[in-house]
């Protein structure tokens, strides 16, 4: 299988979202395109898991695809996948199938708008764990939190105006931070591919600008803040996606 599998895993949702706000689909059919689409997603991970070689998980980035940005900055799209993010890539597109299933059943208010932003947060999640260069990575993962944002903030319950606030304070409090450490490591390295990063430095604040981001979204106390609210208020299979597959970005 060739490398295009890798953007064909990150393109398919976004264009499925792309085609629901777009194209004027019945009501009843949102949910139908939604789930197709990310069955879909399933079967072309479950082809790319079949031909993956496990023996050279470790060491050897698989279905690699690059092209050159800004080359005087060292910032590429490189996307590929080692072992470890292959199978999280899988149990992000298996959970979120298994979301829109579930919301099928429950009958969203505004399909066409919801099921899109299901569909875009696939696609972004998955971007997050075969991303191979850092400010590549923090696109991916500043767009899957666009479309929770939404889907607590508009289809949550009562309390939904205050989780989302929350939830927006903490996570962009801890994504800045991140910017931060990205670009002062990229810049002092020459390139922000991880491939190619061989950082031999000792910064503690380095560290920590990466560590707020991930110990929020994760979440670890203190910086959990947001997180009753947010699962109290989200539609429940939005609360489970939380749960199930952005905490284990985190992580």
């Amino acid at each position: 299988m060739g490398s295009w599998v890798t953007t064909a895993l990150i393109v398919l949702p976004a264009a499925g979202a792309l085609a629901l706000w777009l194209l004027p689909w019945p009501r009843a059919a949102a949910g139908v395109i939604a789930l197709v689409v990310s069955l879909v997603e399933v079967g072309l991970w479950i082809a790319a898991l079949v031909n993956f070689d496990f023996d050279q998980a470790a060491s050897s980035l698989q279905y690699d695809e690059q092209a050159t940005w800004f080359g005087d900055l060292g910032v590429s799209y490189h996307v590929g996948f080692l072992g470890i993010g292959l199978w999280l890539a899988g149990l992000a597109v298996v959970c979120q199938a298994a979301a829109v299933a579930y919301a099928m059943r429950s009958g969203r208010e505004r399909p066409r708008a919801y099921y899109g932003l299901m569909l875009l947060l696939t696609g972004a999640v998955v971007g997050v764990f075969c991303a191979q260069d850092l400010l590549l990575f923090y696109v991916f993962w500043e767009a899957m939190l666009i479309p929770l944002y939404l889907l607590v903030g508009v289809w949550g319950g009562e309390g939904r105006q205050r989780a989302t606030l929350l939830f927006v304070i903490y996570t962009m409090a801890g994504s800045l931070l991140m910017l931060a450490s990205i670009i002062v490591f990229g810049l002092s390295e020459g390139t922000f591919d991880l491939v190619e990063l061989r950082y031999r430095g000792d910064s503690t604040w380095l560290f920590l600008g990466f560590a707020a981001a991930f110990a929020v979204k994760a979440p670890l106390f203190p910086f959990h803040g947001w997180l009753p609210s947010a699962y109290r208020e989200a539609p429940a299979e939005v609360a489970g996606v939380l749960s199930g597959v952005v905490s284990k970005a985190a992580t």
